[in-house]
């Protein structure tokens, strides 16, 4: 190769036959730069294809030149085998050499693609890059490939190897960056490894160690006055506020620092808002108004003030394009809508994840997106549909460990409800050991479902202490906690009155209800205030107070109906029958008219609650409805209509046994 391209003499004139200006010459020059900066890599796969270029003239020249053939087969057999084998080897090596820069480009497209979309790389992916680097020398490629590395053991769960990798793509950063500056270099990559470390510490429930490196990160920023990192730790922190708030004094103490003092949570969101506009960090400015929107959402319960924060976030990445954050802004507007009880509107938004963003959406949105709809599906009477939802994606998670036990738990969530309307209590008992596991994974939403399905067990196993012992253990973790959520803590105190109703204690049931019933509606948490209404109906029915019930789930129902909780309305419907029944035992006098149309009413209404029951495959609510509608059937002395009753009660049992016989 050297004598191909061996310089000229110093004493030899060489005639300029290209001027510099021209077309040729500029070309010729570029030429010449890219060869001189070509990598080893590059050079000997451009020597390997003129190796094989050259040798289909190998017979010419050697009949041409017998003696310099011979010398040259002297030598180049004991090296690289017969020259006319090359041309052989370069096709099944075609493609083999790939250039540093070229695979450089490629890791780093892949590390991009998986911080921002939450994935991992694909088998056939990844052996193809692990094929091309092992041919690279490259520092700065090898620094790429452990940090691919990072990732692909911190999406599968493995939390020390995440860590070898972590520690050695910042070792092998700071030597494929030079030794000139190092000590520059070694601050600049110092605090990115530590937001990383952070991030992954948190990731794995590991909060102390996260604030710690963290709290070096924003130190390291500040010193090496870096803005976009610096804000970016402020805003984690913010999430580690709210997240994990017992360590809310360590992990502040940063931002209390800037603000010249102690600062609250308002303070420190708007001290983050005003840096995102003044830095124009717009991905940022949207986080921080997501996280602002969820802080009033679960402390104050102004969802109308939420509502507002979430439009401005949405404005926000629509105006600067941020795709990354506008699935999160979806997931947030459907949890809005959820708490204005407009279910309607809640599904598309959640839709919206999956039909709008697609592929192009991080895949723990789409989870989340995915898991909310097959819940409410479930809800409202379709717990299969539910349940294939979930199987179908349960293969798109790509083996990240998280996302496939958030999408496994709540499968076992959908198979944990239908068991317990069917009255399956012993398979309720198997999903619920296999789902307490999973309350180490601190996902809020899962541990709240998987809260509320474990006190219908208790209830339905007729065990009302373990009931009430849980209900208020959960209220007192809710009320110890700044940033729990208000709507959940509310949700606890329905429960309670809800348990004391059951155990005879309709007194205590009632002042609860009314103070749950009452926060809701100051609120607007508008679902919880259905739950309530319908409980402190119960009570009422309890204390025989019909009337008041049947004015309260008269002006409650329509807007039941729109939520589309099925379980809610079919037993707001028989509470409505049985005020009837009170009214025509009590206001009423024996064989008027009055008395048959509140009984014809309760009947209605008692039959819409079992059609709806029915949907929802729940047992006893069927089996209730039927003694209820066989009871008012004597009482009109309609023998045809009872022996009905009664014979589809008897035909609901067998289906049981038949059920519980097969599992």
């Amino acid at each position: 190769m050297s004598q191909i391209i061996a310089p000229a003499s110093e004493l030899e004139e060489v005639q300029k036959q290209v001027s510099r200006a021209s077309p040729l010459s500029q070309f010729i020059r570029r030429c010449s730069v890219e060869f001189t900066r070509l990598q080893f890599a590059d050079t000997q796969a451009l020597w390997m294809a003129f190796v094989a270029w050259r040798a289909s003239t190998y017979d010419v020249w050697a009949q041409r030149n017998p003696d310099a053939a011979a010398r040259y087969i002297e030598q180049a057999t004991s090296l690289t085998g017969h020259p006319t084998d090359a041309s052989r080897h370069s096709l099944g090596k075609e493609g083999r050499y790939t250039s540093a820069e070229d695979t450089n480009d490629l890791i780093t497209f892949s590390v991009h693609h998986l911080q921002k979309m939450g994935t991992r790389v694909p088998d056939s992916m990844r052996r193809k890059l692990q094929s091309w680097i092992s041919e690279q020398r490259d520092a700065g490629v090898q620094s790429l490939q452990h940090f691919l590395a990072f990732f692909e053991h911190w999406r599968s769960g493995q939390y020390t190897m995440a860590l070898e990798s972590l520690h050695r793509y910042f070792d092998y950063s700071l030597i494929g960056k030079g030794t000139g500056g190092g000590t520059d270099n070694m601050r600049i990559y110092y605090q990115y490894a530590l937001l990383h470390l952070s991030v992954l510490h948190a990731d794995f429930d590991c909060w102390e160690e996260s604030v710690e490196a963290m709290d070096e990160c924003i130190a390291t920023a500040r010193e090496n006055q870096d803005t976009a990192c610096l804000n970016f730790a402020l805003s984690w922190l913010l999430y580690l506020r709210q997240a994990k708030p017992d360590n809310r004094v360590s992990a502040f103490s940063s931002v209390s620092g800037l603000l010249g003092g102690p600062a609250g949570e308002q303070d420190e969101i708007s001290f983050l808002k005003a840096k995102a506009r003044e830095t124009k960090h717009w991905s940022l400015l949207s986080s921080t108004l997501l996280e602002e929107a969820k802080l009033d959402m679960y402390t104050t319960g102004s969802t109308t003030k939420s509502v507002e924060l979430i439009m401005q976030s949405a404005f926000v990445n629509v105006q600067h394009d941020l795709r990354t954050l506008m699935p999160a802004t979806s997931l947030f507007e459907g949890a809005a809508f959820d708490r204005l009880a407009q279910s309607h509107l809640a599904a598309r938004a959640h839709d919206t994840v999956k039909i709008v963003y697609g592929d192009q959406a991080p895949l723990s949105d789409r989870a989340r997106s995915l898991c909310r709809t097959a819940y409410s599906i479930a809800q409202s009477g379709r717990c299969s549909v539910g349940l294939d939802m979930l199987r179908d994606f349960l293969p798109g998670v790509n083996r990240v460990l998280k996302l496939e036990q958030r999408v496994m738990g709540f499968m076992s969530l959908l198979q944990l409800m239908r068991s317990l309307r069917n009255e399956r209590l012993e398979a309720a008992a198997y999903y619920h050991s296999q789902l307490l596991p999973l309350r180490s994974l601190g996902d809020p939403e899962l541990d709240f479902e998987l809260d509320l399905l474990e006190i219908e067990l208790y209830v339905r196993q007729g065990d009302l202490d373990a009931a009430m012992k849980a209900v208020n253990t959960h209220i007192r973790q809710t009320e110890g906690h700044a940033p729990a959520d208000i709507a959940q803590r509310l949700h606890f105190l329905v429960l309670k009155s809800t348990i004391f109703a059951l155990s005879g204690q309709a007194t205590k049931g009632f002042s609860v209800a009314l103070r749950a019933a009452s926060t809701a509606a100051r609120l607007r948490l508008l679902p919880t205030l259905l739950e309530a209404i319908a409980a402190l109906a119960t009570v009422l029915n309890d204390l025989s107070e019909f009337d008041a019930a049947r004015r309260l789930l008269d002006a409650a129902l329509p807007m039941m109906i729109e939520t589309r909780h099925c379980r809610l309305t079919a037993h707001s419907f028989v509470t409505l029958g049985e005020a009837h029944v009170g009214l025509a035992g009590m206001t009423c006098a024996p064989e008027s008219n009055d008395r048959l149309r509140q009984i014809r009413a309760a009947d209605l209404l008692i039959e819409r609650g079992r059609e709806l029951y029915v949907r929802l495959e729940d047992t006893s609510g069927m089996l209730e409805c039927l003694v209820m509608k066989a009871r008012l059937a004597r009482w009109r002395r309609d023998e045809q209509l009872a022996a009905r009753a009664d014979a589809q009660y008897a035909e609901v049992l067998l289906d049981q046994h038949k059920s519980q016989s097969l599992t």
